[in-house]
């Protein structure tokens, strides 16, 4: 959002790798303990909890994490009486563990990993999805990516064949599942027509690409910028080769075990009240455009704009073992 990616607060070598890390990723990552929804008193509700925990994919700054949302934690204390508290873990499969846990409340999942977190009979609700302008979808691409310094002969998605190429995470939807397709697509298997690094991130993806510790690799065009400004890396180093079908917006799942009244009430307060504008109106920042820096989008879209079957129909295409996670 904003300069965005797949947002800070909110971005998953096999099937048993990935049973493991729900074992182990999420305490191992996780800023908070007793994570639990908990509390009782809430001023605004008594039914409610006056504290809830919202989880993410690891993000290595955390002090930066905690600045993103700010706003949104200020927003849900004065309209919700709520305090949010912030965990992290290592993959997706490991916030669906918390999710499942009780560990997390709230997660903002990638596409690929909600459908994952369904399939897997998590019972969690679609809140809100993170948006970088007004009147959109939150919807992003896929990218296949090189240096073309090191790589100059790879121009397309075929010449990925043999190389060595980095994807995120088997659970990311634009880091594996769409690359996936792309490379099938092209008569390329993601496992053996390729040599498969997972990097862990879809800025580490390109980042490792520029580096040529990767020859090839897959990002998305949120996330993409961040190596630039972040990692500064010249674009020169980074050139897109392939580009995917658009992916639906990355939801904020809520989990069911919430009252119902709560997560009408957040679904509310995020798709009207927690964006750029009204933050700035209310003092949480000093502009609009202040707030779209520190949060890393403009607000949410409501929830019913997003169509996840097609992530259902891809994984059917695939075949890939990463859609089922046992």
């Amino acid at each position: 959002m904003r300069k965005f990616r797949v947002p800070r607060w909110a971005q998953m070598i096999g099937v048993a790798a990935i049973a493991a890390t729900m074992v182990t990723a999420c305490s191992s990552s996780s800023t908070t303990s007793g994570s639990a929804a908990t509390g009782t008193g809430n001023k605004i509700n008594s039914s409610w909890p006056t504290t809830l925990t919202i989880g993410e994919v690891g993000e290595e700054n955390s002090t930066a994490l905690e600045a993103s949302l700010a706003p949104l934690t200020k927003l849900f204390h004065d309209k919700l009486g709520i305090t949010l508290k912030v965990t992290t873990g290592t993959s997706y499969a490991a916030m669906i563990e918390a999710q499942q846990a009780g560990k997390a409340q709230l997660i903002e999942y990638g596409p690929f990993s909600y459908y994952l977190a369904l399939q897997n009979g998590l019972k969690i609700e679609n809140i809100g999805i993170p948006i970088t302008a007004p009147n959109t979808d939150g919807g992003y691409y896929s990218e296949g990516v090189v240096n073309p310094k090191l790589n100059p002969s790879v121009t397309s998605i075929k010449d990925f064949a043999g190389k060595k190429t980095c994807f995120s995470d088997p659970a990311s939807t634009s880091g594996y599942l769409y690359p996936s397709y792309g490379l099938l697509s092209a008569g390329i298997s993601p496992t053996t027509g390729v040599t498969p690094v997972f990097a862990g991130s879809d800025t580490t993806a390109p980042l490792n690409v520029a580096k040529g510790s990767c020859q090839v690799g897959f990002t998305n065009n949120l996330s993409l910028p961040l190596i630039y400004s972040q990692n500064h890396i010249p674009q020169s180093d980074i050139k897109i080769v392939w580009k995917s079908v658009e992916i639906p917006g990355s939801p904020i799942a809520a989990s069911d075990s919430l009252p119902a009244s709560l997560r009408s009430a957040m679904v509310s307060l995020l798709v009207k009240d927690a964006n750029s504008p009204y933050y700035a109106a209310h003092g949480y920042c000093s502009s609009v455009s202040q707030c779209d820096t520190v949060t890393e989008q403009w607000g949410f879209a409501n929830p019913s704009v997003a169509n996840y079957s097609s992530i259902a129909q891809i994984c059917k295409l695939t075949k890939s073992a990463s859609c089922k996670l046992s």
